[in-house]
């Protein structure tokens, strides 16, 4: 028995896994820090299935091989050897009622028989054929011409299953002989099946009816599908993307939502201690700190503790007053402020090494994760401070935070410029007054590219592991430059060769900054914490 299925437009009624906007995004997102866009994330998700959790889903290549299993059970179930028998039995009927009629009203011998009988006696071998060749005969059996008739209705279908055991009967190897009806509705389910891999390789999953799938995939499989299916209309939904034509992008809700989620996960992976405020000694205008307070001294924001102050009163002896209750007297020695934090307004460009050699190691994916976390960190929580990414390779631009979502490294730029990326960043702070300005690197390499006279220069290193001497030269000229504006570099480098090390030693020292020599994964740890450490004090 075969069992037929009909595909329908899903209408929400349907029972199937839940599809969790956290996951989608999550996935969707760990691409995009690999500098991939979001269409290239989608598709590569489709292709490759997503989630780690329960074990995730299948992709278009699992799901592929599923339905070609399907495929090969049928295969191996049935076979097409008798599949026009029961049409060739209702022709053969119909020529040997007509050819009994014939002889029983035409006589023996005449032309006219003779005629007739050799038709009808060498029909085609094929069946299709045979049929189309009668097409033009008038019957004159009753029986013989209605039973030619219901041949006639059926002659498409016969000529598509001759097509079909032509070119696929060899698969069919097992016992089962499949009928004319029964092979019709193989031919259906192949035919449906193939439209399923269609949509799915063109990404169409939104044209698939997967309820009526069941009978064909795994429940991993049929999950797999209704997850794949929902997985963009997920996101469209929540807010987190939208198409622009035949293009993907992140709408600023997605753009924050990364922000925060690359935020959560750098911080989430830090110890407990290492998250506190990173208080200094300065006191001064600023925000409370909770209940610490002190007693009052001349100088003092007058954030008065009410309790505190109260309290100092009362632990005094009192005279009474004629109804006997002590009096409150405060004298100028019982009051307590509550004490401030001294905060600053800063104003920060982080440095984005987009070269090449960025590539390796997943140096870029951790480095764009800590510029999304620190943009969101410092327009959510310090909204006052004035901060800016710039990108640099060959050249130096600014990354706005949409461009910044979706950036990647310059495969085809290989040099880095840290002169011109110092110089774009100083013009940037000069445009505030505030002293505490600060640039923060972010790179893997020592500088091979430079401006001179408005000309762009380029130059590889002396030797392998050797430094680029006028790149380098050019560039802690420009060190020099930023530190004479008053400017502060904090350097995070993600690599520790000895040749890099000689140069960060140097630019550390004529600007009196300071250099981290970290790994990928411990980037976010540094940078992050170091920020918020920093804008608490004049830097």
């Amino acid at each position: 028995m075969i069992t037929k299925f009909r595909y329908k437009r899903w209408d929400g009624t349907q029972s199937g896994p839940e599809v969790s906007t956290e996951d989608c995004f999550d996935e969707f997102s760990k691409y995009l820090m690999e500098g991939w866009t979001p269409d290239e994330a989608y598709e590569w998700i489709l292709k490759q299935g997503f989630g780690a959790k329960e074990g995730g889903t299948f992709g278009i290549d699992e799901l592929r091989g599923e339905l070609s299993s399907y495929r090969q059970n049928i295969f191996e179930t049935y076979n097409l050897g008798q599949s026009l028998d029961e049409i060739r039995r209702l022709l053969e009927s119909a020529m040997e009622k007509e050819i009994a009629n014939l002889k029983s009203v035409t006589s023996a011998g005449s032309p006219e028989l003779e005629e007739k009988l050799a038709l009808l006696e060498n029909l085609s071998g094929k069946l299709s054929q045979a049929i189309e060749s009668l097409m033009d005969y008038e019957f004159r059996d009753p029986e013989a011409r209605e039973l030619f008739s219901s041949l006639l209705l059926k002659l498409e279908s016969i000529k598509n299953i001759e097509k079909f055991i032509h070119r696929m009967g060899e698969k069919f190897t097992g016992e089962n002989p499949l009928g004319f009806e029964e092979t019709l509705e193989i031919m259906s389910i192949f035919q449906e099946l193939d439209s399923v891999e269609r949509m799915m390789m063109s990404g169409g999953f939104g044209e698939i009816a997967e309820e009526e799938l069941k009978e064909v995939l795994s429940k991993k499989g049929y999950d797999s599908i209704v997850m794949l299916k929902n997985f963009r209309s997920v996101l469209v939904e929540s807010g987190l993307i939208r198409t622009l034509g035949e293009r993907t992008e992140l709408t600023p809700k997605g753009i924050r939502k990364i922000g925060e989620k690359t935020l959560g996960d750098i911080f989430s992976a830090l110890k407990r201690c290492e998250l506190s405020e990173h208080e200094t000694g300065l006191r001064g205008t600023g925000s409370t700190k909770g209940d610490e307070s002190k007693e009052y001294e001349y100088g003092d924001p007058f954030d008065i503790n009410i309790v505190g102050t109260l309290k100092n009163s009362l632990s005094h002896e009192r005279e009474k007053n004629k109804d006997n209750h002590k009096k409150i007297d405060i004298e100028p020695g019982d009051f307590e402020v509550y004490e401030t934090e001294y905060h600053t307004h800063a104003a920060t460009v982080l440095l984005l090494d987009l070269s090449w050699s960025m590539s390796f190691q997943g140096r870029f994916p951790a480095a764009k994760r800590v510029a999304l976390a620190l943009n969101h960190l410092v327009k959510t929580r310090f909204a006052r401070d004035n901060f800016y990414i710039i990108g640099f390779s060959t050249g130096a631009r600014p990354l706005s935070t949409k461009e910044l979502a979706v950036t990647t490294w310059d495969s085809n730029d290989p040099f880095t410029n840290i002169q011109e990326a110092l110089a774009v960043a100083a013009k940037t702070l000069s445009r505030h007054k505030n002293s505490n300005k600060q640039i923060i690197l972010i790179t893997d390499g020592q500088p091979t590219a430079y401006k001179t006279g408005g000309h762009l220069q380029v130059e590889l290193p002396m030797f392998f592991g050797g430094l680029s001497p006028r790149a380098t030269l050019e560039t802690l000229k420009e060190v020099k430059r930023v530190t004479g504006m008053g400017i502060r570099i904090n350097t995070f480098m993600l690599d520790d060769s000895p040749s890099l090390r000689r140069f960060v030693d140097e630019m550390t020292r004529v600007n009196k900054g300071r250099a981290f020599f970290t790994k990928p994964d411990q980037l976010g740890k540094y940078l992050l914490v170091d920020y918020m450490k920093r804008r608490k004090q004049v830097l």
